[in-house]
């Protein structure tokens, strides 16, 4: 029988009556005990199906597509302890004292493994299996399997054991928490995987200079955000972080073409913004001090407004008296500089220091996204009074894998912890979002409501139908409408309006449709894209009237930034580019929302660099 025939074994194990009662004693392996005492699933969301348990109240899972068997106990610990149910019933009946040795740790010698076991076994025999040879004998006949040695099954649980993370880790369903490892051997932590990986990146480029295609920008078509137009971005991203940590006067070819994708990635983003990549590159090759990567640094310095910005520092020579002005090398200057970034806090050449959450989204956007998802809930299960602060990019970065649930578990203890009303009604809006996405709209719905709660008189409250009012800049709050929340809840709601028709929630549509149109009404000039997710809505929602509407007002407000780009703003009568809003720095244009809850955009809270560097 081969070894990955697992429905057959069990289908055996199953119909062997006797083997069945072997199994379960003395070797613990009880087909009649497969419902675990709490719902729990996988953090990947592979499939999870119980199959036995034993009389401590652990159960054994069939774990994943590979076939792999996972063991939790009572006590919230669980790991992988077999590659296939036929290795696990040969660990059970080959080392039944097998939850006693997982703490031998992995390298224990053989002699030492024997005798472990050997005790366990007289200890077991002399309690309460004295027939325990002559059963394990009649069980694997009655399976067809054949055990190895007992040191050759224990390193082969500790094979198991070491893979629980990234692909086997176990969740509390309704939580979201958690079990810890069964063993308490130490792994290697999310750094040392993901430097291991891009260090392994930076020896392949080094080797082949026909993989640095690999590395070059590569648009992605219809893309959005400063970090999902770049195909390629994730994976240069590692290799100069490996760079960072293995200095070579050797690699400046392979950095200088690193230098020139990222200063052609930011020249091409959408939305411009900096980039800790770019200001790496720009880093890494200015060490090195060659003349003729003068115009390099110059390029990367011009490739939008942001970097302009950010890179003002660059010594490049510039008086700064106007354009056409060129750059002149400065080699003491640019020491100086790079002595500046040299440091733990900036570029420093120690992995160490540098904050979790940087390998995490590396790891993520080099497709390692179960272990980022692992380290995240780590994180996330460990937050205590003084790591509070962790809690936005944790949401971020849970965002950005896809995980909703997740994020919207560390939304909500982020939002419990504002103390403010502005704060909260910021928090619970964005946590509505989050539910929505998972697909919690009953919850969505609560969290508007809570946001709607923390304004003293919400605009447009008392109005009873879609747009029969006509409101002026004077009749606005602006504590409501003049602020990026304003747009974000009355977005919120059409969004759910829209999300709830889909499920079959008529009521929760209509009341969030009614809300969201509502609220639309008291904004003064909207985006059109907000008209158009109201147009959505309404259509999703059966009310074509309101769905017309909308799209009228959507279509006359987009022909009216095209006629005139640059009107006056009513409120301050000072120029404002029609085709961004006040609320640019909030995250909102007059297009839309700059992230408009893609899950694939990059997060978009600012690294302890760049903030530094903007």
């Amino acid at each position: 029988m081969s070894r990955s025939d697992t429905p057959r074994l069990l289908e055996l194990l199953r119909q062997n009556p006797r083997a069945a009662e072997l199994a379960a004693f003395p070797f613990d392996f009880d087909l009649g005990r497969a419902e675990h005492g709490e719902e729990v699933r996988l953090a990947s969301g592979a499939p999870l199906t119980g199959i036995a348990g034993d009389d401590t109240g652990g159960t054994y899972f069939l774990s994943g597509a590979d076939g792999g068997v996972l063991y939790a106990d009572s006590d919230g610990r669980a790991g992988l302890i077999a590659e296939s149910v036929a290795d696990a019933l040969e660990l059970v009946a080959g080392l039944p004292g097998w939850r006693d040795h997982v703490r031998l740790s992995p390298g224990t010698a053989a002699d030492e493994v024997i005798a472990a076991v050997g005790a366990a076994e007289a200890d077991i025999r002399a309690s309460y299996a004295p027939e325990l040879d002559a059963g394990r004998g009649e069980l694997l006949a009655a399976l067809g399997l054949t055990p190895p040695p007992p040191a050759e099954l224990f390193a082969r649980m500790h094979r198991a054991l070491r893979r629980t993370e990234p692909d086997h880790v176990l969740l509390l369903a309704d939580e979201g928490c958690a079990h810890e490892l069964l063993d308490p051997h130490p792994r290697l932590s999310p750094a040392e995987t993901v430097l291991a990986v891009c260090r392994a990146a930076l020896d392949r480029l080094r080797a082949n200079r026909g993989a640095w295609r690999e590395v070059a920008f590569a648009p992605v078509a219809g893309a959005r955000g400063s970090g999902e137009h770049d195909a390629h971005a994730g994976r240069r991203a590692g290799v100069l972080h490996a760079a960072r940590y293995d200095r070579r006067a050797a690699h400046l070819p392979l950095l200088r073409h690193l230098l020139e994708q990222e200063t052609l990635c930011r020249g091409r983003a959408a939305l411009g913004g900096m980039g800790e990549e770019l200001h790496l590159a720009v880093f890494l090759v200015a060490r090195l001090r060659a003349e003729e990567d003068l115009h390099r640094l110059y390029a990367a310095r011009c490739a939008n407004f942001d970097t302009w910005c950010a890179l003002s520092d660059l010594p490049l020579g510039l008086s700064g008296k106007g354009r056409g002005e060129e750059p002149r090398w400065e080699p003491e200057a640019l020491e100086k500089w790079v002595a500046a970034l040299d440091t733990p806090e900036w570029f420093g050449d120690d992995p160490g220091h540098e904050p979790i959450e940087t390998w995490i989204a590396l790891g993520r956007r080099q497709g390692h996204t179960e272990l980022a998802r692992t380290a995240l809930i780590r994180a996330l299960d460990d937050i205590g009074p003084a790591d509070t602060a962790e809690l936005p990019w944790i949401t971020d970065e849970f965002t950005a894998l896809g995980d909703f649930r997740q994020a919207a578990r560390a939304q909500r203890l982020y939002t419990r912890l504002q103390d403010t009303d502005p704060g909260r009604r910021t928090a619970y809006v964005r946590l509505a979002a989050l539910e929505r996405q998972s697909g919690d709209l009953d919850e969505a719905g609560a969290s508007l409501r809570r946001a709607l709660a923390t304004v003293d008189s919400p605009p447009g409250q008392d109005q009873p139908t879609l747009f029969d009012v006509e409101t002026t800049p004077e009749d606005q709050s602006p504590d409501w409408s003049d602020t990026g929340v304003g747009l974000d809840v009355t977005e919120e709601h059409l969004r759910l309006a829209h999300a709830a028709a889909d499920a079959g929630l008529p009521a929760l549509a209509h009341r969030s449709l009614t809300t969201g149109t509502t609220l639309l009404n008291t904004l003064h000039r909207p985006p059109p894209t907000l008209f158009h997710v109201a147009q959505g809505a309404s259509l999703a929602c059966g009310d074509t009237d309101s769905a017309a509407r909308c799209a009228a007002l959507g279509s006359r407000e987009e022909q009216r930034i095209a006629e005139f780009p640059y009107a006056l703003d009513d409120d301050d009568d000072q120029p404002l580019l029609c085709g961004r809003s006040s609320h640019r720095s909030r995250g909102w244009c007059m297009t839309g929302p700059v992230m408009a809850a893609s899950p694939t955009a990059e997060p978009t809270h600012p690294s302890r660099r760049t903030t530094r560097s903007n």
